[in-house]
């Protein structure tokens, strides 16, 4: 089994890098911890505790399969966070980047993105920057590039990044 809670953001990655190295990116146990698995591009399988439809739904009307992934663990990740325990992957394409971010952390924190807006290619007063609304898993929220976003322990969020 894998605890999808106590594990650290290191176990994860090494975890869900692939078949040949670890288990399948899909959560089977109580359906995982789908805040924390966005981080990895990892939801878990349909009827395993969660309901993955959601999320799905809003990688197809995102494209995620055209994005290209650039996780914390890159040399130069186009998103950071303003702490150390939250990571942040964003799934990036040429108008805008899908940003999953998770607190891995065993307190709430309120953390900054720091945004790599030329690696990006978009200008940060042209663009239009929220958390949709994602049934079971956040409410919708407008955000500006200088905004401090809440997420609570072993939780995440989904901002969106779009060029307007």
């Amino acid at each position: 089994g894998f605890n999808y809670v106590k594990m650290d953001p290191d176990e994860w990655f090494v975890t869900f890098s692939g078949i040949p190295f670890g288990l399948t990116s899909d959560m089977l146990e109580a359906g995982g911890n789908p805040w924390l698995g966005i981080v990895y591009g990892a939801t878990s399988r349909h009827s395993a505790g969660f309901n993955p439809a959601p999320m799905w739904k809003l990688w197809r009307e995102w494209g995620i399969e055209s994005s290209k992934m650039s996780g914390y663990w890159d040399e130069k990740p186009v998103v950071k966070t303003s702490h150390p325990e939250v990571k942040a992957t964003a799934f990036v394409k040429p108008d805008g980047a899908f940003i999953a971010v998770g607190n891995f952390s065993w307190k709430k924190q309120n953390v900054a993105l720091d945004i790599d807006w030329k690696a990006l290619g978009l200008d940060p007063a042209k663009v239009e920057i929220y958390s949709p609304e994602i049934e079971e898993f956040q409410a919708a929220q407008k955000l500006t590039p200088s905004s401090r976003i809440p997420i609570d322990v072993k939780r995440g969020v989904v901002v969106i990044v779009k060029k307007r």
